[in-house]
């Protein structure tokens, strides 16, 4: 969102800046030119613009803006995480510099102290050049959300050190380069350090904030600041630019989206049970996110002959990994091809799957291989299993990396002779697609490599299933604010926490009294916290439409 003011602290209505983007950070660089990079999440997911940092420029003070960019960082090192979480500025010499979040490698589990501060430089603010070495890190906490700015010869840079009443990181330098760490910028719980500099004047230094409400903080060197003000603006992530004319913008992550209907990437809630699926468009395909569970769980036999323990008795059935419903939650269930298919074996057919989806396809498996970067060395074996599992998930040369957020689990198989296998091992999924009279087509990952193997095999197994929705998505619309915050239950808690709104791509991040991170990720609610120990915890969680804080107490 954007908003005008005449004294930075009483705005204007807001409008739309930018659909399905956050964390902006904005600067005047020449004249009437403005720049502003923000988190881009344009559909569809999983493309080369979903989820990175874009730039829009105004010539004309911020009136109207040009259409959003992907930015280019070239240099940057093999293996390094995709640029988050920018801030911009300008250099003395006039050329930008951008600074942002990464890591040497992808931090296992989600954020960890491996993620730091990094820069790159430009002349255009579109090209970027990597610059070496961290600008700032943490050797025990992740370093993200960074703010920097120019302010009387003195690089000065605050990025949050953990829940808003931690404070920020404080560190300046000489050349924007080298950063010298200081004490601190104290804090509260009702002001967090998720924002971005503004120097108003030449002897004011302004931070503007997230909290109840969108703050300011003044100083004169950037190292002591004088109290917390309350703007009229509402929401997270600010970003203030004072115009030539002497105006104040701001752009700022404003309230949340309705859709006019189911929008892949939201979650499916199946209405026959009210189980709750995770979505991700992955090339032209909408999949669910975790493995189908529905149906009634029925126990499986072990027997010396192959044989099945369901039946076309007008129920649907299901298998539990090791016959144990426990299971059912993570892995989903094991399904016979035939029951599977609800005993109508045509190829897309809606199956057991909720209604508008159905049993995926050879096909679809066959692109949503290509789309992650798989090949084939021949009909039924290839390579490029990793990209399809969950992070953590297998080990070695099997480590999932999740690349397209297909989130495969290894959840093993029943086989024809009742006996369950492969737990941890590997992952079998159908397709609806027959390869001969008796025989279907099914897709194997294993935990220890990075095989594909596409194999036919007759219905007395039970394998999982992935459902794909059946026709396109539609749009959305934007609706006034809704005033709808975070919240987490039941709080207090034993075990598992629940977070609404649910938001499937939202950044948690768990961390205890002493700030310590603890644990983070994108699924909090499939998380055991039952080995920690009792007492206050703050659950940081960020997402597209704003930045907040949570306190939990563990029993």
């Amino acid at each position: 969102m954007t908003a005008w003011s005449k004294d930075g602290i009483t705005f204007g209505p807001p409008v739309i800046f930018q659909d399905s983007a956050g964390v902006p950070s904005a600067i005047r660089w020449k004249g009437d030119t403005l720049v502003c990079v923000f988190q881009w999440f344009r559909q569809p997911m999983n493309t080369t613009t979903w989820d990175r940092v874009a730039v829009k420029f105004s010539f004309d003070a911020g009136s109207t803006w040009t259409a959003p960019a992907p930015i280019i960082v070239s240099g940057l090192p093999v293996g390094y995480q995709r640029p988050f979480d920018p801030t911009i500025a300008v250099l003395p010499n006039g050329r930008l510099r951008l600074y942002y979040s990464s890591s040497d490698g992808m931090p296992p589990g989600g954020l960890t102290s491996i993620v730091n501060t990094y820069s790159a430089i430009s002349s255009d603010g579109v090209h970027f050049v990597f610059e070496p070495g961290a600008r700032f890190d943490d050797a025990n906490r992740a370093v993200i959300d960074p703010a920097v700015t120019f302010f009387k010869g003195i690089w000065q840079y605050a990025a949050p050190a953990g829940a808003p009443q931690d404070g920020a990181f404080h560190a300046s330098s000489g050349d924007g380069l080298e950063f010298t760490r200081h004490a601190l910028y104290p804090s509260d719980n009702q002001h967090n350090w998720t924002g971005n500099f503004l120097a108003t004047e030449a002897e004011e230094l302004r931070f503007y904030g997230s909290g109840n409400r969108i703050w300011f903080n003044t100083s004169s060197d950037g190292f002591t600041w004088l109290g917390y003000t309350n703007t009229t603006l509402t929401g997270g992530d600010p970003t203030v630019v004072k115009t030539p004319a002497g105006m104040f913008l701001a752009i700022f992550v404003g309230h949340p989206y309705t859709r006019s209907g189911f929008l892949c990437g939201d979650t499916l809630i199946d209405p026959r049970d009210g189980r709750r699926y995770g979505t991700v468009r992955i090339g032209s395909d909408c999949w669910m996110k975790q493995n189908l569970n529905f149906g009634t769980m029925v126990p499986s036999v072990p027997s010396a002959t192959p044989h099945s323990d369901m039946s076309d008795n007008g129920r649907p059935e299901k298998y539990a990994m090791h016959n144990n419903a426990a299971n059912l939650e993570s892995f989903g269930g094991l399904y016979e091809w035939n029951e599977l298919m609800n005993y109508s074996p045509a190829e897309g057919g809606q199956g057991l799957c909720p209604p508008g989806w159905h049993v995926s396809t050879d096909a679809e498996w066959q692109r949503l291989i290509a789309v992650a970067g798989g090949s084939w060395t021949d009909p039924f074996a290839g390579h490029g299993g990793n990209a399809l599992k969950r992070i953590g998930e297998g080990f070695g040369r099997g480590a999932g990396t999740d690349l397209v957020r297909f989130s495969a689990l290894h959840a093993g198989d029943r086989d024809a002779l009742g006996i369950f296998n492969g737990e941890g091992l590997r992952s079998i999924f159908w397709t609806s697609t027959r390869a001969n009279n008796t025989d279907a087509y099914h897709y194997t990952l294993w935990a220890e490599n990075d095989t594909i193997q596409r194999l036919v095999l007759g219905s007395s197994t039970g394998f999982s299933c992935r459902c794909v929705l059946n026709g396109p998505t539609s749009g959305m619309k934007a609706i006034p604010p809704t005033g709808i915050r975070v919240s987490a239950y039941p709080n207090p808690f034993s075990r598992t926490i629940a977070i609404a709104p649910d938001d499937d791509v939202a950044q948690y991040i768990m961390i205890d009294a002493a700030g310590r991170v603890i644990w983070s990720g994108r699924h909090v609610q499939t998380q055991d916290f039952s080995t920690l120990s009792a007492g206050k915890y703050f659950l940081h969680v960020r997402s597209m439409d704003g930045t907040h804080t949570i306190l939990l107490i563990k029993e």
